[in-house]
């Protein structure tokens, strides 16, 4: 039986069942995990035969994001930022455009992502492998982000603590999530309404090996030993399930803008944004 990343406890309890994987909450800290066995270094995101990429959905529709990102984050004209798991490189690309003072590197397990960095997004300073691999000098980047990725990694604390170490003092860590309490309300409205289809992707059962809410993924951070954890609420992807409508990604925004004034009015208590965006820093 699986046991739970944060509290190593056991004890559980089904919230979500997707096609046959259940998804458990841990009943002494409430963390949520699925039960499908991934391995720890998963590279087949990326990989396949005769692969293409949809590149409307992985650079027009996150520019928004990444530009609110930037604007929230990068302040200072020059600095160093690693982006672990960078995929095909557009957030680097989208950094080294409006920041061309900051130094701005990428790690990506898939070699088929990395080749498109490289040669079609002319990416150089994109490389391949583990980033724990990788012997970079410690307390050398201001920033380190990693988009879409915590929630694959089955044990992310080593990963966490690894990069602690090649954080500057004071340096900040960035983590983007899909919110989970929000995304299990949708799962289920969408069970409800449709009833549970053969291969659907509720969840993501077998590659969303953690999921978070946002006092679990600060207590993550805390212990890896990140302090003054901070939640923010940023623009959406302007993309609803692959949909180029724009009646839907205008719903979209109006949807981000409501969350946003509750999360203002609530003074960061109230979340109901679909994706969570928490930074933690390096004690100085």
């Amino acid at each position: 039986m699986k046991s739970c990343i944060l509290c190593n406890s056991t004890d559980s309890k089904s919230v979500f069942t997707e096609n046959g994987i259940d998804i458990l909450e841990c009943k002494n800290c409430n963390h949520v995990y699925s039960s499908f066995e991934q391995a720890e270094h998963y590279d087949g995101y990326w990989e396949g035969e005769n692969q293409t990429y949809d590149l409307d959905w992985w650079d027009t529709a996150h520019r928004s994001v990444y530009k609110d990102f930037i604007a929230s984050y990068l302040k200072t004209e020059s600095g160093k930022l690693l982006d672990v798991g960078c995929g095909l490189g557009f957030f680097v690309k989208a950094v080294l455009t409006s920041k061309p003072k900051w130094d701005a590197i990428g790690y990506e397990i898939s070699t088929q992502a990395v080749a498109f960095a490289n040669k079609e997004n002319g990416l150089p300073n994109i490389f391949a492998g583990l980033v724990q691999n990788s012997k970079l000098p410690e307390n050398m980047f201001d920033i380190i982000t990693l988009w879409d990725v915590i929630e694959h990694i089955p044990k992310p604390h080593s990963l966490l603590t690894y990069l602690f170490s090649l954080l500057k003092p004071g340096g900040i860590l960035f983590l983007q999530t899909p919110n989970f309490p929000i995304q299990l309300a949708k799962a289920k409205l969408k069970v409800r309404l449709k009833g549970m289809q053969e291969d659907g992707h509720y969840l993501e059962a077998k590659d969303h090996v953690n999921n978070y809410k946002m006092h679990t993924l600060a207590d993550l951070g805390k212990q890896c030993g990140f302090i003054d954890p901070k939640y923010k609420v940023l623009m959406p992807i302007l993309s609803v399930a692959g949909s180029k409508s724009k009646l839907a990604i205008y719903a979209k925004i109006g949807y981000y803008l409501v969350t946003k004034f509750i999360f203002a009015l609530s003074f960061g208590k109230i979340n109901w944004n679909n994706t969570l965006f928490l930074t933690l820093k390096k004690p100085k």
